[in-house]
């Protein structure tokens, strides 16, 4: 370090210009009597004895009474402890600075506001680590490869991982995006959107990627407004495109009731026996539940009308199956459910059998 940059450094430690330069033509001579320092520095020579016992009252040097006044300077080891001690604290003061322009504005307890893009992709990283069942997120690839290892950390813990990437003019994945063990589907949307991960339920983040006047991210914690955000996730970013990467173990797991319904309800009324495992929360323990059994009912607002086909719209209020289990039967409901016995996480069909055809009217 040049002797510029020192002083510098030596100001931001509450150093005089004068007090600094002194002090390091100094260290330079050595034991050396006041008057000679005042020569071979800058510091007028008036001026020397008065900066030399600031720098003793500092703790930088020390005087020692001869026939002249005489200073040394002091161990570094004594004097340099509250420089290093600022500068360590300068250091702490800029992390939190930082950490602290990172972290969301908090609107409330549930919505919290972030200046950057970056910092919801960020904070998802985070709540991603504590996911227990489903992941929802659409993102671009960059967004999408950032998250990679944590996805893969939740696809370990059972979870499962449902992804839309973003493309436009024919853009492929990366060739080191690899979805395998990271996600249990991906799909590709065509048109450019916004980044959102609802997690669980009750966590989402969401954050503009184009067509913003400003960069911003909004984070929930919630039960109300994801199912908001999932419904936009599944209607307008996920049933509407293909899938273009699945893992073969979670082919016929469902996340949603509405998709079980859509899938399987054909199959239900062409006489085929269901059998299905579902994962969810008992609403009159509010304790979470594996339940396995056969379905014997599926009903839905319009189910009079004998749909052909069935769409999401279709499924868009009130849906349950009822699971025969041997010595009980469970009514199972979708997201928000409250008057039926289970709310569903996941249902998967481990089963189909040929039952009784039911009769032609």
């Amino acid at each position: 370090m040049d002797c510029e940059t020192l002083t510098q450094a030596l100001e931001y430690a509450d150093l005089t210009s004068y007090q600094a330069d002194a002090y390091l033509t100094l260290l330079e001579m050595g034991v050396s009597p006041a008057i000679e320092i005042g020569r071979e520095s800058g510091v007028p020579v008036s001026q020397v004895y008065e900066v030399l016992r600031d720098l003793e009252s500092k703790g930088y040097v020390e005087t020692i009474e001869r026939e002249k006044l005489y200073i040394r300077p002091c161990d570094p080891d004594v004097s340099m402890t509250d420089l290093e001690a600022r500068g360590e604290l300068l250091h702490d003061a800029a992390e939190e600075i930082r950490e602290r322009y990172r972290q969301p504005k908090r609107v409330d307890a549930r919505i919290g506001v972030t200046k950057r893009v970056e910092t919801a992709v960020e904070n998802a990283q985070i709540l991603i680590d504590d996911a227990d069942t489903v992941i929802e997120v659409a993102g671009t690839y960059e967004q999408l490869q950032q998250l990679l290892p944590t996805f893969q950390a939740a696809r370990d813990r059972g979870v499962v991982v449902r992804a839309v990437a973003y493309v436009h003019d024919g853009q492929t994945a990366p060739k080191d995006f690899d979805p395998t063990g990271a996600l249990s589907e991906l799909r590709v949307c065509s048109i450019p959107g916004p980044f959102l991960v609802v997690i669980d339920r009750h966590r989402t983040c969401f954050a503009p990627n184009t067509r913003s006047d400003e960069a911003y991210g909004v984070l929930v914690n919630d039960r109300i407004l994801p199912f908001v955000f999932h419904w936009y996730y599944l209607t307008c970013l996920w049933n509407p495109y293909h899938r273009i990467y699945i893992d073969e173990s979670e082919q016929f797991t469902y996340v949603t009731i509405e998709e079980f319904i859509r899938d399987c309800y054909r199959l239900y009324e062409d006489g085929y026996d269901l059998q299905v495992v579902v994962d969810g929360v008992d609403l009159g323990t509010e304790v979470e539940t594996t339940l396995e059994g056969t379905v014997t009912d599926i009903s839905f607002l319009g189910d009079e009308r004998q749909p052909t086909r069935l769409t999401l719209s279709d499924l868009g209020s009130h849906a349950t199956v009822t699971l025969d289990m041997g010595e009980e039967t469970v009514v199972v409901g979708g997201w928000g459910a409250v008057f039926e016995d289970v709310e569903l996480r996941t249902a998967s069909l481990v089963g189909l059998q040929t039952g009784e055809t039911p009769p032609i009217e």
